[in-house]
């Protein structure tokens, strides 16, 4: 959790296992924007710490997604988090996985 401008974000770490490098995808960015905010679970959004590893063989794609409500900061939650990115991938033939995890 951090604190910017008097309003709390919580910060969810994503994993996507992915066919071919990816260090950045600002569609990918729009659509969870997109999803987050039409679930109204959050009000802003700040996404950072892109990197690229490699896991048990499986080429991966790594970023924070920095949430906050100012309205109702109890929707930012992982279980809204999780529900609003459901079928993500679905749009995105290059990603295989999704994990999604609290900070």
């Amino acid at each position: 959790m951090c604190t910017a401008c008097d309003e709390t974000y919580k910060i969810f770490s994503i994993e996507l296992a992915t066919k071919e490098s990816v260090n950045t995808n600002m569609e990918l960015f729009k659509e969870i924007a997109h999803r987050l905010f039409q679930n109204k679970v959050i009000s802003n959004i700040n996404i950072d710490n892109n990197r690229i590893y490699n896991i048990n063989g499986k080429q991966m794609f790594g970023f924070d997604l920095h949430l906050g409500n100012t309205k109702n900061p109890l929707t930012v939650n992982l279980a809204n988090v999780e529900k609003a990115l459901d079928g993500l991938l679905d749009h995105f033939e290059n990603y295989s996985e999704m994990n999604v995890k609290s900070n």
